[in-house]
Formats: structure tokens, C-alpha cells, sequence
């Protein structure tokens, strides 16, 4: 799929958004009904993965509603309009003093508030709106300009996605000191395919920034495309916005010339992204680690076409996110998800051990005598025996389908990275770790290992989404000693 860059910068109307989610992100007063004795003085505050109502009273007035675990469905009205919290979607969070008539501070715990008028069932239009902390994607995607309606333009800002034929918009903007991540839908959809299209991007960029976004989101419905009219809103906590330190795309030479120097045996690599300088790059960021529209979109609908790239993409993320000494677990099975989809997605036939009709002729009748020979087998022995001999022992191991996309993809695997997936097996057997050293030990050897299998997953990835250029060696950059003996660059063309 191709994006078509618009001459004009497109006109965006944010206004009435804004107006509405502010209604919920700064609710005070409420009137509460399914639990008695809440005090019309409250209000809702919103902070990293949590959303919360709270207000001071005695335990007299709510009791015995503190002391359920899961609270009955709840109704928030204020002057605008009314909102639900769904059934166990809300409960009591830190001590509570159960003196009857000491006034206290009470903290209602809430994972969803939604507004009455929100339907889930019929298509209307949507924006999904997360807190970040800036257009992130500032020259690290390519994007376009817009304007919008309280008189901003924002440059290199609006990404124009498609998914299967279905249009959005993916944009930011600044409202009273909060950064907003904006997907918006461009056509009539339910709320299901809305939120299955937003979990693709959301991974997607997450993958493509080092980010695992979340705190809390708001989800806006309306009957216009333009959404100058507003028809609900609700808000989800979501788990904790986190940062990965292993990034695969980053464009930012400052960044990686300051990581550089963290050793003096990183000099030749520094010295390498000097000539880059020379040569006339420019110098604030590297061109050639940006993602275009089309590679970003095409790494989105991978997520939104399969369930277990959604998770093998986002495995990255989190898994970067792990103790060292859990990563590596955690990227072989991301290595595996991403081989095995890519194999069947681009139907290639992984090569036997030996030539099949070879083994056919002159193997399998030899194996089956040799085993009929054996002296008081069970049946049920011989057959499975039998069904192994002839069905898979000449299929080509693990190792080999690991490395079977890399050619596929035009990279060639280096004699490091072979060495990093030969251990795939004894890591699914148990062997986590090296038995003879201490875990202290082996913490270096640990995280080059489990850093060259992001990249190698990372790459996969990018390949398949029809990425060109260059990506981060982390290895290099975090200071890995063998890596930058083997005079491995810092930036690694794909």
C-alpha cells in the first residue's frame, strides 16, 4: 500500500474532543449511586496506570461496601452527563481505618468509566486518545503537517495508516501541558475493529520507538467525521507506560555518539560515525534509520492480520523490560513465533538434513530393519518408532529453520549470530545458564547474547515489513566487549 502525500497540510478539529474528555479527566463533585454514604465532595484524578475517584468521609457512611473486594456496578453523574463503572471494575485501595467516625481518605480504584451514550454494538467513528510525552515519532516516521482548530499547525506529525483497506489518522497534540497520541478512525466501524486497528498501531509504534504505551486512554465516539460533535467517552487504566532500552531504530546521533563513549575499545566506532560527518550526513539525526509510511504500516498490519505477531511484537518490547537473566527465554520464543508465521507466509520449504528421496531409498529401509531386529519390542513401540523414521527424522532442525528467513530477507547472519541461535535448544531443554560460573559472572555474556536476538527478531520484522536502511547494534552501543573487538559497526544496514 501506498500513502499519497497531500500538497495542503489536512484540517484537524480537536476542540470538541478535548472539551469532552475533560468532562471525565477533571470530574469533580459527582453524584455516586450503588454505593451508599459517597459524599457529593469528590473528584477523579488519572495518573500512571490508574484512574481513581476520591473523597473524605467516615466509615460509618460507606460501610460495608469498603470490605467487598469487587464493587457492584456504579453510576457517575455530573452536570453534563452520566457515566457507568462497569460491575468488578472498580475497588477499595490502600488502609482503610474501620473506626466508625474518623473522617478519612478514601481511594476508589477504577479500571473503567464509561459514558452512558457510548455504544459498542453499532459503527460510528472513533478517536483513541494516550497520554506521551511528545510527538514521538518526530523524524523517526515519516509524517506529514496538519492544522487544527485552535489555530497550531504540527509538522512531521500526522500519520495516514490503512489496514486492510480501512483509513486512520495517527496524530498528537498539546492541550493545557498533556501530550496526546491520537488514532482516529476515517470510516463508520464497530468499537471491536476500533480497538483491534489501535492495539496494531500502538504495538507497531511501540515496537518502532521503544515503547510500551499505556497510563490510561480514552476512547471518543461520534457521528461525524470531523468529530465536531461528540456522542461518548470513557476512560481505561491501563498498565504503566514504560520506556525499552533496547531500541532498533534510533536516528538520533547525539544519542548514540554519547553511548559511544562510555569505553575507550568503542573508539573505532565513534571514529566511524565521524566520518559520517565528514562525508556531509547530517548531523542531528541519521536519515537512513528513519521508517517510512509505508514500511510503518505494512509492520502494523502484520500485528492486525495475526494474534501471535501481536505478541511476538510486543514480546519485544516487554521483554527488554525483563531481569537479564529471563530475556533470553523470552526472545527465543519471539524468534520462533516470528519464523514459523514468516515461513508460512511466504511458503517456504525448509530444506530435509539430506536429499528426501535419498533418505527414502537408502535410509529409512535400513533404520526399520535395524529396529524390526530388536528382540521384544511392544507394538506400540514399533509404530511410533516407525512413524518417526519415515515421517520426520529427516526434517531440518530447529537451528536450521531459525536461520531459514535471514536469506529469504537479503541479511546474512554473522558467525555471532549463529552462535546465539545454536543455543536454542538447550535453553528450551533448561539450560539457562552456564553451571561452571556464578550468575554475577555472566551477566555480560547474558546481555550481548540476548541483545543480538532483539536485533535478529527486530530485523525479521522490519525485512518483512519492507524496511530499508539501517539499524541500531546494540551490542556496540551498550559497550559489549567482544562485539566491538569483532569491529562490528554501530550501525548495521538491512
Amino acid at each position: 500500500m501506498k500513502i499519497t502525500y497531500m500538497l495542503e497540510p489536512a484540517y484537524i478539529i480537536f476542540k470538541p474532543t478535548i472539551e469532552a474528555i475533560n468532562d471525565v479527566l477533571h470530574m469533580t463533585n459527582c453524584q455516586v449511586k450503588g454505593i451508599k454514604g459517597i459524599p457529593s465532595t469528590n473528584k477523579i484524578s488519572f495518573g500512571p496506570g490508574r484512574i481513581r475517584l476520591e473523597f473524605w468521609a467516615n466509615c460509618r457512611e460507606i460501610y460495608p461496601d469498603v470490605l467487598l473486594e469487587n464493587l457492584p456496578e456504579l453510576t457517575l453523574k455530573t452536570e453534563v452527563a452520566t457515566y457507568e463503572i462497569p460491575r468488578y471494575s472498580a475497588y477499595f485501595d490502600g488502609t482503610i481505618n474501620l473506626d466508625m467516625d474518623e473522617q478519612q481518605h478514601f481511594d476508589l480504584r477504577i479500571g473503567r468509566i464509561t459514558q452512558t451514550t457510548i455504544d459498542r454494538i453499532e459503527c460510528h467513528y472513533w478517536r483513541f486518545l494516550y497520554p506521551v510525552d511528545s510527538n514521538e515519532w518526530f523524524l523517526r516516521i515519516h509524517a506529514l503537517h496538519y492544522k487544527d482548530d485552535l489555530g497550531s499547525t504540527h509538522f512531521r506529525n500526522l500519520i495516514l495508516s490503512e489496514l486492510n483497506g480501512h483509513k486512520l489518522n495517527i496524530f498528537a497534540n498539546k492541550i493545557n501541558n498533556i501530550n496526546w497520541m491520537v488514532i482516529e478512525s476515517t470510516e463508520p466501524i464497530t468499537y471491536n475493529e476500533m480497538d483491534q486497528r489501535a492495539l496494531s498501531l500502538t504495538i507497531a509504534m511501540g515496537f518502532v520507538l521503544g515503547k510500551r504505551y499505556g497510563d490510561f486512554c480514552f476512547h471518543v465516539q461520534s457521528d461525524c467525521p470531523t468529530f465536531v460533535q461528540i456522542d461518548g467517552v470513557e476512560a481505561l487504566a491501563l498498565q504503566k507506560t514504560k520506556s525499552c532500552p533496547f531500541q532498533i531504530l534510533n536516528n538520533n546521533l547525539y544519542s548514540v555518539e554519547r553511548w559511544l563513549g562510555q569505553y575507550d575499545y568503542q573508539r573505532y566506532a565513534l571514529d566511524d560515525l565521524m566520518k559520517r560527518k565528514e562525508l556531509g550526513m547530517r548531523w542531528s539525526y541519521n536519515d537512513e534509520a528513519t521508517i517510512t509510511t509505508d514500511a510503518f504500516n505494512k509492520l502494523a498490519l502484520l500485528c492486525y492480520n495475526s494474534n501471535d505477531m501481536k505478541l511476538a511484537a510486543s514480546m519485544l518490547i516487554d521483554g527488554s523490560l525483563l531481569n537479564i537473566e529471563y530475556q533470553k527465554p523470552f526472545f527465543f520464543v519471539a524468534l520462533e513465533t516470528i519464523t514459523s508465521f514468516l515461513i508460512k507466509k511466504e511458503s517456504m520449504p525448509l530444506p530435509p538434513t539430506m536429499p528426501q528421496k535419498r533418505f527414502v531409498e537408502e535410509v529409512v529401509p535400513v533404520l526399520l530393519n535395524a529396529m524390526n531386529s530388536i528382540p521384544n519390542l511392544s507394538e506400540e513401540a514399533v509404530r511410533v518408532f516407525s512413524r518417526r523414521i519415515e515421517q520426520n527424522l529427516n526434517s531440518a532442525p530447529n537451528v536450521n529453520k531459525l536461520e531459514a528467513c535471514f536469506p529469504k530477507y537479503g541479511y546474512s547472519l554473522t558467525d555471532a549470530d549463529k552462535d546465539a541461535i545454536k543455543k536454542r535448544d538447550k535453553t528450551f531443554h533448561g539450560r539457562l545458564s552456564n553451571m561452571e560460573k556464578s550468575l554475577k559472572e555472566q551477566q555480560n555474556e547474558m546481555l550481548s547474547i540476548n541483545l543480538r536476538l532483539h536485533k535478529l527478531c527486530s530485523i525479521l520484522l522490519l525485512k518483512a515489513a519492507g524496511f530499508s536502511g539501517q539499524v541500531l547494534n546494540n551490542e556496540v552501543m551498550f559497550g559489549i566487549k567482544e562485539a566491538c573487538e569483532r569491529k562490528e559497526s554501530v550501525y548495521i544496514t538491512i
